[in-house]
Formats: C-alpha cells, structure tokens, sequence
C-alpha cells in the first residue's frame, strides 16, 4: 500500500474502509515500536485517533505522531510526571470542573466543560490545571468516544466510527473577572462588560481564532443552538447527570488508567537525538 497517498481528497480518506485504515494502523504501530525516536509502546485506539485526525495519511500521521512525542519529552513536568496522589493535582481537581461528558454530537463532536469551583483568583493554577487536562485526555483516549453499553472491553471491535471527529470546549466564566479571562469554544454566563471587551480584544486576534469563539452573553438559548441540550450538565439544562457525578466519573477514569498514565514505556523516549522536531 502506497504511504504517500496526499493526493486523494480528503473525503475519500475519511471513509476509509475498515479493511484500509486497517492496514495503515498495522503500519503505523509497527513504525512507531521500531522508531528510536518514540516511545517503546502506543496503545492501538490512540494511534487510530491520531490517524484518523490526519485524515488517513501516513506520513501526516507520522510527522503528527513525532511531534506529539518530542513536545512531551521537552515538558515533563506536564505530559509525564504525573501523580493522582500529588498534593497540587488534587488541589487542581477541587478547584476546577473539568468534565469530558459523555456520548457525541449528531457532528460526531465530543463535549468538555470546564467551569471554576473556587472564584478564588489565588487559587487558580494554570500549570496544574492544564496537566489535570491532558492526563484526563489521555484516559479518555484509549476508550471509544461512542458509548456502546455494557459489555466485555475485551470483547470490543476497534472502530474509527466510534471516534470523535474533534472536541468542542464549554468555559462558564460566571464569577469571572479580568484576572480570570482566557479564551474558549463556547462561553457562557459572560458578564455585561464582556461585548465591550471582545470588541477591544478583536484586532489582537487572528480572524479564524476569532471565529472559533463564541460568547453566549444572554442565556443558554443560544448555546442549546449549537449542541444537544440534553448532553448538558443537569445544572444547565441538559441530561447528562449533575456536576458532582459527572466529576466523581471524570475523577475516577484517571485513577482507572494509573498504571498507563505513569508507564514511562508509553510515554518516555529513551534519546531524541536524531529527531528533527529537537528544536521544539
């Protein structure tokens, strides 16, 4: 099979048949486990996502793959030093609401919110906040996005179909000041003075960040526009469960997957000298 196929549409690569992305995937985990440059394993489904995230092209999948890899290695201390015991992790979890909820948009989309528990300003920490991120991610990728009922895991068919196409961000900024602000997909409960600031803000931005955000500055109405309502928290009109549940899951899905998260074999390259992505 020709790695290099860039030049088919990319409709025609994203409904490859099972039995072509198929190959490719073999392909793939069989480059990556004799890459001196990666990791010494990679779990099947996360390699599917990265492929399918590049559309099933070989080589983009690899530059992709590569990439990811060498980031991780150069900032350890939020891709890889992780401890759900840390003292400032759990701080981070009490803090924050950062909720992967469940099942994906009629778009093929998965949900996040993210919300402050504590208004606080001073307990605010990025740095944490943004590893409790990717560890909850990286959980969440080696399990389908489609939610296929009970059943044996062991039992499950890998299937590109039920992998989300991309991710759509939720940020509730009530309580928000402007030492609170950044940026989102969708955010909602926006004060009153918000219009006057995105107006300020705007030259600063480039028109396709610009475009990805969107402010719901009077009400839910709007945003139940843009997703389903009902794979909403309870507390915002939706039936997805109430906040603490939704948590207590999001909580208990990095405890289930310690052991991967903390496997340097899936995340640790033993030497990046001949890497070209070093300068990163």
């Amino acid at each position: 099979m020709d790695k290099d196929n860039g030049n088919k549409d990319t409709a025609s690569k994203s409904t490859s048949s099972s039995d072509e992305w198929g190959d490719k995937l073999a392909e793939l985990i069989a480059w990556f486990e004799g890459n001196p440059n990666l990791p010494e394993k990679i779990e099947p489904i996360v390699m599917l996502r990265f492929l399918k995230c590049m559309a099933f092209d070989v080589k983009r999948t690899k530059s992709l793959v590569e990439l990811n890899y060498s980031m991780r290695n150069k900032h350890p201390h939020l891709f890889m030093d992780r401890n759900m015991e840390d003292e400032m992790t759990a701080k981070g979890l009490k803090v924050s609401d950062l909720l992967i909820l469940p099942g994906i948009t009629p778009q093929g989309t998965k949900l996040l919110f993210f919300r402050m528990a504590d208004l606080d300003p001073h307990t605010r920490n990025s740095v944490e906040e943004t590893k409790i991120f990717f560890m909850m991610s990286d959980a969440r990728f080696t399990i389908p996005d489609v939610e296929r009922g009970a059943g044996n895991v062991e039992d499950y068919v890998l299937d590109e179909a039920d992998i989300a196409k991309g991710d759509v961000h939720i940020v509730d900024i009530e309580g928000y000041t402007l030492r609170h602000l950044a940026y989102a997909m969708h955010v909602i409960n926006c004060p009153s003075y918000l219009d006057r600031l995105i107006s300020m803000m705007s030259p600063f931005l480039r028109e396709e960040v610009r475009n990805m955000i969107k402010y719901h500055t009077g009400g839910l109405e709007s945003l139940y526009e843009e997703v389903p309502r009902d794979m909403l928290p309870d507390e915002y009109g939706g039936k997805a469960g109430s906040i603490a549940e939704l948590k207590a899951r999001a909580v208990q899905s990095i405890k289930d997957k310690t052991a991967y998260l903390s496997d340097e074999r899936y995340w640790k390259v033993a030497s990046q000298s001949k890497s070209r992505w070093s300068w990163f």
